[in-house]
């Protein structure tokens, strides 16, 4: 509109086609309850409309507001949701800059989650307030800090009746639940930290760190671990280009370990399968994951073209890191699934 007021807006489309042929049989759930047998026999046809609008504006030479919506719009269930967000930055110096937002965010539900059931169609779709606030300093020219707190409250999860201590979203939702409750609700807070150095001369780099909590409350009315809820996360980034034909990098990711419900040992064992403890549900870890890799790079230069000859590897100390445990039925204990050991790579690459 002019230097000091903006207008940005959008609108999208999409058309969704599903044809349904599918028969759960009756079984138990991971608990060890009995969950009906369900057969769901639909052809789907909707549409998913989507509209934003962002007028931004510097009332003042170091301040930019930006105010704007989303509204959405999903035939399948006639759901309408509007999402109000708002967001500053505030250059204190040259260096140093303060951001923050606040808005809702809605999302709607798998298709097929709601489709098992016509009351499912009467289910809100989940929402998400969220509130950011940051600051961002320059500690050299090529060389960004971040610090960032912030608070995610969610609200209209479905849960399941039957189950109501489990949260669908984090787990399963291909299995049969039947008519669900849109009770559920989850909440996250933290904090992230991150040194960001763009390549100015031969190195670059990238360290970040975050602490957060992320819980939810399922029917039963008890806030419990979401299954992603690491508390802990460092990861270091870089590399070193002393010319146009070599470059050497590494990669080193720390997590604290997700949540996980143990196994019922007894219930496990009667039933030759695995059975959780629902009085213990995502009540223990796993243990810490970390891992390193480590990767150097041999560049040819021809004229319009390059060739690239890679070498790296994966977990380079061959650390064994748990990927999930599961019930060996064979010898009637729990037993460890683990992920990739060191594992070297190597490949060409041609860049035209």
């Amino acid at each position: 509109m002019n230097k000091k007021n903006n207008i940005e807006f959008g609108i999208e489309a999409r058309h969704l086609k599903e044809d349904y042929n599918n028969w759960y049989a009756e079984t138990t759930n991971a608990l060890g309850d009995t969950i009906p047998s369900l057969t769901l026999m639909e052809n789907i046809s909707a549409n998913k409309l989507g509209t934003f609008i962002s007028y931004i504006v510097n009332p003042i030479s170091r301040l930019t507001i930006t105010l704007g919506g989303r509204a959405d719009y999903f035939s399948y269930n006639k759901n309408i949701s509007v999402s109000p967000r708002l967001s500053f930055s505030y250059q204190l110096t040259h260096l140093t800059s303060i951001n923050g937002s606040i808005g809702l965010f809605s999302q709607n539900l798998p298709l097929l989650l709601i489709s098992q059931h016509d009351s499912n169609k009467n289910l809100k779709d989940p929402m998400a307030a969220h509130y950011i606030l940051g600051i961002d300093h320059l500690l050299t020219e090529s060389t960004k800090l971040t610090v960032e707190i912030y608070q995610k409250n969610y609200k209209n999860f479905p849960i399941d009746p039957l189950q109501p201590a489990l949260f669908i979203i984090d787990g399963n939702y291909f299995e049969n639940y039947g008519a669900l409750a849109d009770i559920g609700e989850a909440r996250s807070r933290g904090i992230e930290i991150m040194i960001q150095k763009k390549l100015a001369k031969d190195f670059y780099g990238l360290a970040s760190a975050s602490y957060f909590r992320s819980r939810y409350k399922g029917g039963d009315g008890i806030w419990r671990n979401r299954n992603y809820d690491n508390r802990v996360t460092f990861s270091i980034e870089g590399g070193y280009k002393p010319n146009r034909k070599w470059e050497f990098s590494l990669r080193w990711i720390y997590a604290g370990g997700v949540p996980y419900t143990p196994f019922d040992i007894e219930k496990s064992k009667l039933n030759h399968r695995a059975v959780y403890d629902e009085n213990r549900i995502n009540d223990v870890r796993y243990p810490d994951y970390h891992s390193m890799n480590l990767r150097f790079d041999r560049r040819f230069h021809f004229s319009g073209s390059n060739l690239v000859f890679y070498l790296s590897a994966w977990n380079v100390y061959n650390l064994k890191n748990v990927a999930n445990y599961f019930w060996n039925d064979k010898e009637q204990k729990q037993d460890a699934v683990y992920q990739w050991r060191i594992l070297p790579i190597f490949g060409l690459e041609f860049e035209f």
